[in-house]
């Protein structure tokens, strides 16, 4: 991601991360995030994270097909995913420029 010019943050530990973006609420356009995750899972992040700011996108990984928990209805990526099909989905997610809705294009990639 970074040689695609995208800055990037990771973290192995949920927590650490939402503690990160309480102190940087408007630093991320965009958050991926595995679904299934100690402490909190994808969609409980992804929830607290669009508390933070509105704005921010949720992008979840998964190895399920659907997950029942995913009122906000983030996008989600089913595993396994190549680093090509989720650039293009960063891609397509942070273009504001976008014709097609994120999940119109979801289904074409």
């Amino acid at each position: 991601m970074q040689e695609s010019g995208y800055g990037v943050n990771a973290f192995t530990n949920p927590i650490v991360a939402l503690e990160h973006l309480l102190k940087n609420p408007d630093k991320y356009k965009l958050v991926i995030s595995n679904y299934r995750m100690p402490y909190l899972n994808g969609c409980e992040l992804g929830t607290k994270v669009k508390e933070l700011n509105g704005n921010i996108k949720v992008i979840l990984i998964s190895a399920y097909d659907s997950i029942e928990h995913n009122k906000l209805n983030f996008e989600l990526l089913k595993k396994p995913v190549t680093l090509q099909k989720l650039l293009d989905i960063v891609n397509v997610s942070l273009n504001n420029n976008a014709k097609a809705s994120l999940s119109t294009r979801l289904d074409e990639i």
